[in-house]
């Protein structure tokens, strides 16, 4: 209307910065972290494959738990980007379709010589998925057809990952690509928090947003259990993660339920708690940082190290400055840091790029 004005909001990176909490940070281990040494990956060589094979395609796929995709992919410019020529979708409904989707896919590939990569919203165990609460149907027929393994649907799927390693894969890529870097931190904020480590050519999963949140972090009374691993604690997740956490300490705080991408709006609009749950989010995701790279023997401050950050949180306005910004005033210098948001194919993700990428270099 003619009379209203705009709020302009206070940009995160102008309030004060908080300090690491050295409790919380103690907290990090390999052990508590669930650090799970996985699949090899070279990110020098891949770069070099992929600037030796432009022009090559292949199929990428993308399941999880509300829908799986897949289509044509290309390799250009270093990258792989989906391109025209093949496509095919299929709404999640507890995974019904998830198998005759893949075999559509994979004959395709095989039709057309193609490599085949896939990632999996879910944990695996080496190419067999193991579980998703959404798509119990689709586990039990890849069981009864293939016996639970991707790779058992067509010699043509090179790679079959779990979300988080296929997301790092493509992280070390770039990170390679802008830095010469060749050991790598994959955060992720998204529905829940995530991570990954490239160290010395081997992927780690991750799990740090699982381990409990010192009291000095739960600003909210956050009191809703972790539940992974039948853990009855409240973990960094609730505490931080874009869904998890922000969601629900804004539903708690207001008495409504609203998406993270409409609290972002509020945020826009100059709503105090929206800066502050974002905030807070951020301050959880730099210990995360912190206490992975220290409990991995990684050296935040080496050029050889990059951070990489994914997921809807980091598209806050100045959320990732805002983790940066507390790692630099908490160590004396900044990492390397990118986000996914910034590179690659705005039709495409992280996730699903990375198993395109293995694929095409496998």
């Amino acid at each position: 209307m003619e009379n209203e004005t705009q709020i302009t909001p206070k940009p995160l990176t102008e309030l004060p910065v908080p300090a690491l909490n050295a409790a919380q940070l103690a907290a990090f281990t390999p052990e508590s972290m669930h650090a799970e040494a996985g699949v090899h990956f070279d990110a020098e060589r891949a770069n070099a494959l992929l600037a030796e094979r432009v022009g090559n395609y292949a199929v990428g796929g993308d399941f999880g738990g509300d829908k799986g995709a897949s289509s044509l992919f290309q390799v250009q410019s270093g990258w792989v980007n989906p391109v025209e020529g093949y496509r095919d979708e299929i709404q999640g409904n507890d995974g019904v379709g998830y198998v005759a989707s893949l075999k559509k896919s994979a004959a395709y590939a095989e039709a057309n010589n193609l490599p085949f990569g896939i990632s999996w919203g879910g944990p695996v165990n080496g190419t067999k998925p193991l579980f998703h609460p959404k798509a119990a149907i689709f586990i039990s027929e890849l069981g009864i057809e293939f016996g639970g393994d991707l790779a058992a649907i067509s010699p043509n799927v090179k790679a079959a990952l779990n979300d988080g390693p296929a997301g790092l894969i493509s992280a070390a890529v770039e990170a390679y690509k802008l830095y010469q870097s060749k050991t790598v931190l994959f955060v992720i904020n998204g529905g829940g928090i995530g991570a990954g480590a490239l160290i010395d050519n081997t992927i780690y999963a991750l799990e740090p947003g699982h381990i409990a949140g010192v009291p000095e972090l739960n600003t909210y009374q956050q009191t809703t259990p972790c539940g992974v691993y039948n853990a009855q604690h409240v973990c960094l997740e609730r505490l931080g993660a874009n869904k998890a956490g922000i969601e629900a300490q804004w539903e708690a705080q207001t008495g409504s339920y609203m998406r993270a991408r409409d609290i972002e709006d509020r945020y826009k609009e100059g709503n105090q708690l929206a800066a502050d749950l974002y905030d807070h989010s951020a301050l959880v995701l730099a210990h995360i940082i912190q206490g992975s790279a220290h409990a991995l023997n990684i050296d935040l401050s080496s050029p050889d190290v990059t951070v990489v950050a994914h997921g809807g949180a980091f598209k806050f306005p100045h959320y990732g400055e805002r983790v940066i910004q507390i790692l630099n005033q908490a160590n004396g210098s900044a990492p390397n840091f990118i986000m996914t948001k910034d590179y690659g194919s705005k039709e495409s993700n992280a996730c699903l790029d990375g198993a395109v990428i293995a694929a095409v270099t496998a």
